[in-house]
């Protein structure tokens, strides 16, 4: 997990950090030293790899010509393109490139080598990057797209807009990066656009400068979300869409009285790293002195006459989580495929509860309003999902029964969100999915959970926490009734009689698990989508069965 800062707050902290410079194009230096570094691991395994860099008329454009340059001096069988796709570019930074034996090309001759090449590094735009992209810049990452050449973008991919990761629909705007490299700490882009790819992050430190650029942002500014990405994908050596580097571990390039290029010292730069993942999660094998009850009981109202399936899904992914209780009010369908499930005919006949979750596959009928009404007057943790997300949409009533409620966590994926957002707030969303996120869960005194490939969590309009999934394989039906009851039997464990937690409703404690349920859920779609011969697409039901063995990964991984 790490902290994002505003685009203001990173160009004020530039512009400090800028005033212990000692020579022009110091900070740029250092910084192009972590994008040599995040290449380097990008076309390790690539015997005498071909590079080319866009360049942009601006300080990014600076870092891509410098980076590489640097990248041609280590490795001695490398050898690189650039193409200036602007009307200027950094002077110095050209020179030191074409010094280092990188050619400047035309945009024909670019295109002609295209599948000559093993990156492409963006440095088009950096943090101005929210214009669309034009030509030849334009053509140029299409094709590479085409030819699954890895991407490598600088601070941000050039057409995603910084401040709030919004972008166009026409996926030639913009660039898709597989890795983006960023410096101090992460961008709003970073958090809420999956564009971004695997984001990594260098910290950096002029030599007289008495604080490194991370340190300088915590001074000047104020973290508008956290960050974090699951790795969930096996790492392979040439990426694609689906799959991930191996970083190296946190190393430090250069130090105060090193020489860089035949100037002065060059400073600190930490060699690039993952952003991190949500952390441990709780492990939830039963102890010495554990039961059925003690590690948290959900009970799901999910499942219909229409939907049967949603039922079986839901009370699989909390089956799948751990081994305590689940209860399910519902149809028998439920326990022919379940048989360790507890059956109930309604809410007022079941058992206690430490999570509720309602909604997958429900209806919105008068008796799916009535059953939400009536969970929700119990005053216990409540998850809201699905068809009971349409019914808070179209009930005033029961959404003032959630702004009481001491717990109520709401799962919407786009399409839902925007219904209960519009019914709730009375106006458009803006492009900013943090702060719509936000505003929601704010005026609704709830906790909003919009799912996605990036999910984004805000506790009742705290600043959001997002969780990368690192893949896509979750995007099947039913797979959102599988995340429900994983983050039931989550919430239920936090507020077990086991669990020693002081306010079961805490912020910190609730967000934390809803990140690991999220984590867990991750993993077992990737779990579910693997096969003999590289990942394939999957079901729910795989998702649901692969639960157990994504839980014992997350408990065996360094997190």
């Amino acid at each position: 997990m790490r902290e994002v800062f505003s685009v203001s707050d990173v160009r004020a902290a530039e512009a400090a950090l800028m005033e212990y410079q000692r020579h022009p194009d110091e900070l740029m230096q250092l910084a192009a030293r972590g994008v040599a570094a995040a290449a380097d691991v990008m076309i390790k395994d690539i015997e005498a790899p071909r590079v080319l860099v866009l360049v942009g008329p601006g300080g990014n454009g600076g870092d891509g010509l410098y980076g590489t340059a640097f990248l041609i001096d280590k490795l001695l069988t490398a050898s690189a393109d650039a193409l200036l796709v602007g009307t200027s570019c950094h002077e110095r930074a050209k020179e030191e490139f074409k010094a280092s034996g990188g050619e400047v090309i035309n945009a024909q001759t670019a295109m002609e080598r295209i599948p000559d090449y093993d990156l492409v590094i963006d440095a088009v735009a950096g943090l101005a990057s929210e214009r669309h992209l034009s030509e030849p810049a334009r053509g140029l990452f299409r094709a590479a797209r085409h030819a699954k050449i890895p991407v490598l973008s600088i601070d941000v991919p050039t057409g995603i807009n910084a401040d709030n990761g919004h972008h166009s629909l026409n996926p030639d705007d913009f660039v898709t990066a597989d890795v983006t490299i960023t410096f101090g700490w992460l961008r709003p882009a970073h958090a809420f656009a999956p564009e971004c790819g695997q984001v990594v992050l260098c910290d950096l430190q002029l030599p007289k400068s008495p604080e490194s650029f991370a340190e300088c942002l915590d001074r000047l500014g104020e973290p508008v979300a956290y960050a974090s990405y699951e790795p969930s994908l096996k790492p392979s050596p040439r990426i694609s869409a689906t799959s991930t580097y191996t970083w190296p571990k946190p190393l430090v390039y250069g130090n105060p009285k090193s020489v860089c290029r035949g100037e002065a010292s060059i400073g600190k730069v930490t060699a690039p790293q993952p952003i991190g993942c949500t952390g441990p999660i709780a492990d939830p094998t039963p102890g010495y002195y554990d039961h059925k009850y003690s590690l948290g009981v959900v009970a799901v109202c999910a499942g219909s006459e229409t939907y049967p399936g949603a039922g079986v899904l839901a009370a699989a992914g909390a089956l799948g989580t751990s081994g305590s209780m689940v209860r399910v009010i519902g149809a028998p369908d439920v326990v022919r495929t379940h048989p360790e499930v507890v059956l109930h005919p309604d809410v007022a006949s079941a058992g206690r509860a430490q999570c509720w979750v309602v909604g997958p596959g429900r209806g919105k009928d008068r008796k799916a309003r009535a059953e939400v009404a009536a969970v929700l007057a119990l005053g216990i943790p409540t998850i809201l999902d699905a068809d009971a997300l349409t019914i808070l949409a179209e009930d005033e009533l029961l959404r003032d029964a959630v702004r009481a409620h001491p717990l109520v966590i709401l799962t919407p994926h786009a399409g839902e969100f925007e219904r209960l957002y519009l019914a709730e707030v009375g106006e458009e969303m803006t492009p900013n999915r943090g702060e719509n996120v936000q505003r929601l869960a704010k005026s609704l005194n709830a906790v909003v959970l919009q799912k996605g490939r990036i999910n984004v969590i805000s506790f009742r309009g705290a600043p959001c926490h997002t969780v990368n999934c690192g893949n896509s394989y979750a995007a099947t039906p039913g797979s959102g009734d599988v995340l429900s009851g994983v983050l039931g039997k989550t919430i239920a464990r936090l507020n077990s009689p086991m669990s020693h937690v002081e306010d079961p409703a805490n912020c910190a404690e609730v967000v934390t698990e809803l990140l690991h349920g999220v984590a867990i859920h991750a993993h077992a779609a990737s779990v579910a989508a693997e096969t003999p011969d590289g990942y394939a697409p999957t079901t729910a039901s795989r998702i649901a069965s692969a639960l157990p063995q994504a839980v014992a990964r997350l408990l065996s991984m360094e997190r």
